[in-house]
């Protein structure tokens, strides 16, 4: 049995309209790089989010990859 179709972290989440993002273990759903890293900054409790940690979603290839500016 393939558990991975079970790891929302490893799958697009993200509501219509919107781009998916992964910020370590954080899903966001996001119009922008930089509305992504200003909704994982408010949700880590210490520390600024950072873009070397932030991936985006890849539909042509299935998976997250590393954001570069």
């Amino acid at each position: 049995m393939n558990l991975s179709i079970f790891n929302h972290t490893e799958r697009p989440c993200a509501a219509a309209g919107l781009t998916s993002y992964r910020y370590g273990r954080i899903m966001i759903g996001a119009t922008s790089t930089q509305d992504a890293l200003n909704e994982a900054d408010r949700s880590l409790t210490q520390g600024a989010a950072t873009v070397d940690r932030l991936e985006i979603w890849n539909a042509l290839t299935g998976l997250y990859e590393k954001v570069t500016l």
